[in-house]
């Protein structure tokens, strides 16, 4: 029997704050070889991620009215008893994403409230809002099963859309998918992060999760706290802006010749 948890799954504060504990995602594995060209470039890469870059991007990130408004939303109306409240919930979500560059084709809000209220999801909702410690699985397992929700729609597109309305109802559980920011992510991960594939899961959704947690913790350090899922992505962000830059500076023409046994 689950104890619920002793926070409750509310909105974030509008200007970040504390976020959660991660869970410990500890991880082996077989030595590799590291190309030394791509260890440069990472490490020029992550000298971008500075205490002041950090402090600098979450400054700005204080949420918008209606972000804030869909948070609520999200948290007062959890259940999926009426589909025009959940489809009222997506439309917001779409809306929102599409002025940051997420677009979603052919998507109907109206149906995917139809299926998301005769899928198994307020159960489910259940058993990760009571439980007392959570399990990564449980967490993959969820984003799975709303994946498959939005089946009809291109595998990454509904890996994003997935991440984002479990993000919304769960702030301080889910990560925000984007191609973008998994990239991001994992480069600055450096690696699977300790994630080990399930078939039963979203492989991509799994790694770009564990190198979110293991960035979280690795930033502690440099944000004096852990960040949440939202300010972690705001970082992630503003990091894939200044990507390109990092890049053309780390391209093996600027870098010094390197011998290989």
């Amino acid at each position: 029997m689950f104890k619920p948890l002793t926070r409750p799954f509310g909105p974030p504060s509008p200007t970040g704050g504390e976020g959660f504990k991660p869970l410990s995602l500890d991880g082996g594995g077989v030595g590799v070889r590291v190309d030394p060209i791509h260890k440069q470039r990472t490490s020029i890469m992550n000298a971008l991620l500075t205490r002041e870059f950090i402090a600098d991007t979450l400054a700005q990130s204080i949420l918008d009215p209606r972000t804030r408004a869909l948070y609520e939303l999200c948290f007062m109306h959890r259940h999926h008893f009426q589909d025009e409240i959940v489809a009222d919930k997506l439309r917001m979500i779409v809306r929102i994403c599409a002025e940051h560059g997420f677009h979603v084709s052919g998507f109907s809000p109206e149906f995917a409230a139809h299926r998301l209220g005769r899928s198994g999801v307020d159960r489910w909702f259940a058993g990760i809002a009571t439980a007392e410690q959570l399990d990564p699985a449980l967490v993959f397992e969820m984003h799975k099963r709303v994946m498959d929700v939005f089946a009809d729609l291109p595998a990454d597109q509904a890996r994003s859309l997935a991440s984002k309305y479990l993000h919304f109802h769960f702030p301080e559980l889910f990560f925000i998918y984007d191609s973008r920011v998994a990239a991001a992510a994992i480069n600055l991960g450096e690696g699977e992060c300790g994630y080990l594939a399930r078939g039963e899961h979203d492989a991509d959704y799994g790694r770009f999760f564990s190198c979110c947690r293991k960035l979280t913790e690795r930033l502690v350090g440099l944000a004096g706290r852990r960040l949440n899922p939202r300010e972690l992505d705001r970082v992630l962000r503003a990091w894939a802006d200044h990507h390109e830059v990092a890049e053309l500076a780390a391209s093996p023409r600027a870098l010094p010749t390197v011998a290989h046994a």
